[in-house]
């Protein structure tokens, strides 16, 4: 079926050429970066979303528009942060630092009997767990993402953190949360693939557009907690204005 993706789609199309193609990043490729955001512009087509909403929500959600950049990246992968791991010897909070960081997490939040030190280096973290003549410890990962080169890269990445029994991972385009959604994908490189992505994120936005607007359906997108739920509403705005704005003036 051929959609027609109208003057808003083509004038940012254009506008990019010069402005997020040329810029450098890490994991980045014009190519991919322009048919994830055709696939945004098809699925808001497809469904009647807003024009530019998904494509603000992916740009809020991969962390892409912080570095001024207007394209969304499919293969992005976000960690996040664990819970506090309690301990009753340095010995195993340090073994569980060294699984934490096996999986990739470089910052931590770690208490040792009450005093707390936050987003800490993994070497910080070790000597301040090592250094403490103490019966209490506790250690927690904090947030961190991934742009992947590829889809296969970032699913066996995805993998193998499920391996180790840890599921709180956003997928894809639209950030899914595997712990909560991950059932409705038949496996990871499902969830990753940009339609596939942007078409489950269209239908949880549809379930919450039954009781409210467009923007109270995209803050309950992000959590059923209000003041989080504001917080996401006004960014996501943020940029949605600003692709707006680019797409008048290209």
């Amino acid at each position: 079926m051929t959609v027609r993706l109208g003057s808003f789609i083509l004038s940012i199309v254009v506008m990019t050429v010069g402005y997020a193609f040329g810029a450098s990043a890490d994991a980045y490729d014009s190519r991919i970066a322009r048919d994830a955001w055709m696939t945004l512009a098809k699925v808001e087509n497809r469904y009647g979303i807003p024009k530019g909403l998904l494509h603000s929500m992916s740009l809020v959600e991969t962390g892409q528009g912080l570095s001024g950049k207007v394209m969304p990246w499919p293969y992005t992968v976000g960690i996040n942060p664990t819970g506090k791991h309690k301990f009753d010897s340095a010995r195993m909070a340090l073994n569980d630092l060294d699984k934490l960081r096996l999986m990739g997490f470089k910052r931590f939040n770690v208490s040792v009997d009450g005093t707390m030190r936050k987003n800490l280096s993994a070497s910080t973290a070790e000597s301040f767990i090592s250094a403490a003549e103490a019966t209490s410890f506790t250690v927690q990962g904090r947030h961190f993402s991934k742009r992947f080169e590829s889809k296969n890269l970032a699913v066996s990445f995805v993998e193998n953190i499920l391996g180790q029994g840890y599921k709180n991972i956003d997928i894809g385009l639209m950030q899914i949360n595997w712990k909560y959604h991950g059932e409705n994908f038949t496996n990871v490189s499902e969830a990753l693939d940009p339609y596939h992505n942007a078409n489950y994120a269209v239908s949880y936005l549809q379930k919450h557009r039954k009781t409210r607007d467009w923007w109270g359906s995209v803050g309950r997108y992000h959590s059923g907690t209000n003041k989080h739920a504001t917080k996401y509403i006004k960014n996501v705005w943020s940029m949605y204005q600003r692709v707006h704005r680019l797409s008048k003036s290209a």
